[in-house]
């Protein structure tokens, strides 16, 4: 049977879930339309990936703080406002090559609510690594999960589904068509439902062993 062929469920509840969002033309926008997004929510651009600006977000806690999108966004420019979801600081990057999954851990935001500060970022220039020795400025360094005392994401680890990203990853190559991509997922704080935040083509592959002659090999076998 086809990857394809396969119901985007598990026991009868959905696979994966994703944040609400809506797409704005420009940040002027959300005066005019009905933003149906609970806040916390994060701002990205629709620029493609691979460019500057789509690793420059915002983190923004509460309605009543769209206006200082401004410091950091054009007004023409085209965004997507993202629910926040709550995952304990925890993000799971997965890449796919040829079907093959590989899943790690990284550090990510803690839990936020609506009393804090906007936060503007760089996503490239997170740390990848918890324990990391890396600087953040002071609004990032509040409310993103640096050290992990709790060992958090090592309890997130052993709750992951190995069977169920493979069966994610399946469902987003039958849509996307891609060979190689990745994709971030979040559990959900106490629910742990799987969120889909993230899709990327052709992303570093860095957390991947061994890529250089895995990707060798699927060129080779692509190319015969």
């Amino acid at each position: 049977m086809s990857v394809c062929d396969n119901d985007d469920k598990l026991e009868d509840k959905p696979l994966f879930n994703v944040p609400k969002s809506i797409a704005l033309n420009s940040i002027d926008e959300w005066k005019s339309k009905e933003i149906d997004v609970r806040f916390p929510a994060m701002c990205k651009r629709r620029t493609a990936c691979s460019s500057t600006e789509a690793h420059q977000m915002t983190l923004i806690p509460s309605i009543e703080k769209m206006d200082q999108l401004k410091k950091y966004v054009e007004d023409n420019e085209a965004v997507i406002i993202q629910e926040f979801i709550q995952h304990d600081g925890v993000i799971v990057k997965v890449y796919v090559a040829e079907g093959q999954i590989t899943a790690s851990t990284r550090p990510s935001f803690k839990n936020m609510d609506k009393t804090g500060d906007v936060v503007h970022f760089d996503s490239q220039t997170l740390p990848k690594s918890f324990e990391t020795e890396i600087e953040l400025s002071d609004d990032l360094d509040k409310v993103f999960l640096k050290k992990d005392p709790s060992h958090i994401h090592i309890q997130k680890e052993a709750l992951l589904d190995y069977n169920r990203l493979q069966q994610i990853a399946n469902s987003l190559y039958c849509q996307l068509g891609l060979t190689f991509f990745g994709f971030d997922v979040l559990l959900q704080s106490k629910t742990n439902a799987y969120y889909v935040v993230d899709v990327n083509y052709f992303p570093s592959f860095k957390d991947v062993d061994n890529f250089h002659s895995m990707f060798v090999d699927i060129l080779e076998k692509k190319l015969t």
